[in-house]
């Protein structure tokens, strides 16, 4: 850990003893709400991009960040490289000397792989499934072997990139866990997370809970679930121990936890979280949200980043209890910045 990291993992500390933010290291902005798949989790599909902030407000979000202290920049979304500006928006970003990272499906990767190489300094994408029939069930597009092509160029433009994946396990693919760890390692990939379905929360563009029937787990389906992934700890533990499955032994566990959680109508024990203290979402039409799956406290067409930051932040976390607080209690991604884990570093 660098001196620098050590005092931002100090500020945000005194931040969350206090409710103040000292310093923001941590931004997830959305290019667009535009998306180029069709995901059975996900609405973002249905935008248009028509209320996208425009390149001159997104200059000025840029412009606002090192004053926050913020060190780190995701692009999520929607699908970032769907915006055709997208490149132009990362060296905004960068002209004020924050570091990017990437989210995305990974369709168009092949087609941007030497703009991605030159802006962001890490790429995740997403793996849903191990075979192409199966991808395009969940992601409602053939476009497997397009991910497999994107990765690869990149990997031959700019191999000392960490490029990993991320993978949604519902109904639909929670027998392939074992698969998609193999599917990783085949494309030369430097890891895979895994997460459950998020059915509760207004995130992934919905204006409301997404209806989860073809997410959920029976109760038969949890204990088979349970059981894989008792079955893939046991059988790889080099996987584990060497961090190329991003979750531990117990949080990986937790995955039908959650489901079993959900079927019962209880809430999901969280894990621990700080991402209201440590990172703010602006999404793509300014929305400010304390993360992914709370509501807005703002926009940054009303108020500058810094104000809601400053004023509504603060009031939010006054009324957060993340014990018992019902989003917390179906929360999928819980996020806990610490001295060991400091993703800006």
């Amino acid at each position: 850990m660098t001196s620098s990291g050590l005092a931002t993992a100090a500020l945000v500390r005194i931040g969350e003893l206090t409710n103040r933010t000292f310093v923001l290291p941590l931004l997830v902005f959305f290019p667009t709400s535009r998306c180029n798949s069709r995901c059975v989790s996900c609405d973002w599909r249905k935008s248009s991009g028509a209320d996208d902030l425009s390149l001159a407000e997104i200059a000025a979000l840029a412009e606002s960040l090192p004053a926050l202290g913020t060190r780190l920049v995701v692009f999520s979304g929607g699908e970032p490289l769907l915006r055709p500006d997208v490149f132009e928006a990362a060296r905004l970003f960068r002209a004020n000397g924050l570091t990017l990272h990437l989210l995305t499906s990974g369709v168009l990767l092949e087609k941007c792989a030497a703009e991605v190489a030159a802006e962001f300094s890490r790429v995740i994408v997403s793996l849903d499934a191990p075979t192409a029939e199966l991808y395009h069930d969940i992601r409602g597009v053939s476009a497997l072997n397009l991910v497999e092509k994107g990765v690869a160029r990149l990997r031959r433009i700019a191999p000392a990139i960490p490029v990993t994946a991320r993978a949604t396990l519902h109904r639909m693919n929670f027998r392939e866990l074992p698969r998609l760890i193999d599917h990783a390692r085949a494309m030369a990939l430097d890891g895979i997370s895994f997460l459950p379905a998020d059915v509760s929360s207004s995130a992934f563009g919905r204006s409301g809970p997404r209806p989860a029937g073809s997410l959920l787990l029976d109760s038969t389906e949890i204990a088979e679930c349970a059981a894989i992934v008792e079955r893939t700890i046991a059988e790889r533990p080099v996987d584990f121990e060497s961090g190329f499955v991003a979750e531990s032994a117990a949080k990986l566990r937790r995955i039908p936890q959650y489901y079993e959680a959900v079927a019962h109508g209880r809430r999901f024990a969280p894990a621990g979280c700080n991402a209201p203290w440590v990172s703010a979402v602006v999404e793509a039409n300014g929305a400010v949200r304390p993360c992914f799956f709370h509501d807005p406290i703002g926009s940054i067409r009303e108020a500058s980043l810094a104000a809601l930051i400053a004023r509504e932040l603060p009031r939010f976390r006054e009324t957060l209890d993340i014990a018992t607080n019902p989003v917390c209690g179906r929360c999928v991604c819980s996020t806990k910045i610490g001295w060991r884990n400091l993703p800006w570093q």
